[in-house]
């Protein structure tokens, strides 16, 4: 089964789920910054991240699971805390003056362009090197769902973000985010580098995980949404 349609799909079934929850007016140039947030995001994030680990002499995965178990997690939390520190950290900077109607829309900027990047990258990476993009069908469903619920989960951290930035603790609600993120993403992490060891095993560990991360994510949907929905006292303007 060929990849890249089905992370886009979740994407777009995301994006469709918002829409017939009630944010039908779309806000264009905030979902344009949470795309220009989710580049800027990357671009500090994979030096933090590959920096310490090529200079232990690790390029590439295989490396890692050379070295065991105990230094295959510990990567996979440096992963993880990595991207939750940096991507909520550029989200809590846009969106921290910001109302929470807004936040929502750069949030999902944020995760439509995480969905075309993860989408995009094997497709330049097949191209390079040659060799397919196929998968088994349950795996690409995977892939459906988890960006499905990556998307939601984006949403519903942004909005969490600028509400906490508007009542008074920030700091504690950007603190709080980065955790969560980085909970998911160190188990993401692992699970990818899983792969090398067992496909059966790590297809089992990934399934897990995508319901934990749809817990996650439809917790974080319907404790957040009411506070997008508040009337914002008067209609913002994104400055570029």
């Amino acid at each position: 089964m060929y990849l890249p349609p089905f992370p886009i799909l979740g994407g777009l079934l995301a994006w469709g789920t918002v829409y017939f929850l009630g944010f039908k007016k779309q806000k264009w140039a905030e979902l344009i910054l949470g795309g220009v947030a989710f580049l800027l995001a990357m671009v500090i994030q994979n030096p933090i991240q590959q920096f310490p680990l090529l200079g232990m002499g690790i390029r590439s995965n295989a490396d890692v699971i050379a070295r065991g178990t105990a230094f295959t997690l510990g990567v996979a939390i440096w992963v993880g805390i990595v991207a939750g520190f940096v991507q909520e950290g550029v989200k809590y900077l846009l969106v921290k003056d910001k109302g929470t109607r807004t936040a929502l829309f750069v949030g999902l900027g944020f995760g439509i362009t995480e969905v075309l990047f993860v989408a995009v990258t094997p497709i330049i990476a097949v191209a390079a090197t040659g060799g397919k993009i196929d998968v088994p069908v349950f795996q690409a469903l995977l892939s459906m769902v988890e960006r499905y619920f990556a998307v939601l989960f984006h949403v519903g951290t942004t909005v969490y973000l600028a509400y906490a930035a508007r009542n008074g603790f920030g700091k504690k609600g950007y603190l709080e985010m980065t955790v969560l993120h980085g909970f998911v993403d160190t188990l993401a992490a692992y699970g990818q580098l899983l792969f090398l060891e067992s496909k059966e095993l790590a297809m089992k560990f990934t399934t897990g995980l995508e319901v934990i991360f749809a817990v996650i994510s439809i917790a974080l949907i319907v404790y957040t949404l009411p506070f997008a929905r508040i009337k914002e006292p008067e209609e913002e303007t994104v400055i570029w």
